[in-house]
């Protein structure tokens, strides 16, 4: 026996290196995804759920879960990747299916009327919804974990795996960003309280999603991993453009 067979070698790490591009890349992606989501919001009429141009936004709202998904920077795998996506389509239905809004929250002489009504029940749909999700993917996570021959690295397994639906899922929030600006009956107070208060959640997450990217270790061979980083703030920003516009219509 050689004196090379008979030394234990260390464990290599399989894990890959944390992304090799700079902060700015992942931060131009954040930009990128801020400017379109705004200016198909800006568009006349994306207002109404039932209009084509809402049915713009949502469209660039599920190419963010795509995109998410296949350069996903999260140690998850395909599996994990595909119950987002299937999540956060299901939340996206929810936004901007009124119908399922009027079924389950219809209120007799409630305030709203009209357009405004089928828009502050689909928000109530949507929490509604993603109170739900969120419950499925933490009991899918846990099954799926209890499922694994070896259960190494459980924490954070479960960690990525529940952090990468719940993007997805706070991502469809991002369909009420047309009524959070063209919603005539909110008060201009609120609506500006509702949008500074997203603002300062969206520059909070990109300041921590430095802090993520740093510490990075993606799976190996994932395709350009900067670019999932830079969509995961906006992805999760998402949540706050939903609650905030749900907040408006109750005030």
């Amino acid at each position: 026996m050689t004196e090379a067979q008979s030394v234990p070698q260390p464990h290599s790490d399989m894990r890959a290196r944390a992304p090799q591009r700079p902060f700015t890349w992942p931060l131009a992606v954040q930009a990128a995804a801020y400017v379109v989501l705004i200016a198909l919001a800006c568009l006349p009429g994306s207002g109404a759920v039932s209009s084509s141009t809402f049915s713009v936004t949502a469209f660039a709202v599920a190419a963010i879960i795509v995109l998410f998904a296949f350069f996903c920077p999260l140690r998850d795998g395909v599996p994990g990747s595909v119950t987002a996506v299937v999540l956060g389509f299901v939340a996206m239905v929810c936004a901007s299916t009124p119908f399922l809004g009027q079924f389950v929250f219809e209120r007799q002489g409630a305030p709203h009327a009209g357009v405004a009504n089928a828009q502050y029940t689909s928000a109530a749909a949507w929490c509604a919804g993603v109170a739900g999700l969120l419950v499925v993917l933490v009991v899918a996570a846990f099954i799926r974990q209890m499922a694994r021959p070896q259960r190494t690295d459980m924490i954070v397994q479960l960690a990525h795996m529940v952090t990468d639906g719940v993007a997805s899922i706070a991502a469809s929030g991002w369909c009420f960003l047309p009524m959070l600006f063209h919603e005539a009956s909110a008060a201009d107070a609120w609506r500006i309280v509702c949008v500074v208060v997203v603002v300062a959640g969206a520059v909070a997450l990109a300041v921590v999603s430095r802090l993520w990217y740093r510490e990075a270790q993606p799976l190996p061979g994932a395709r350009a991993a900067w670019i999932g980083f830079g969509l995961l703030p906006v992805m999760l920003t998402g949540a706050l453009v939903g609650i905030a516009a749900l907040v408006m219509w109750l005030v």
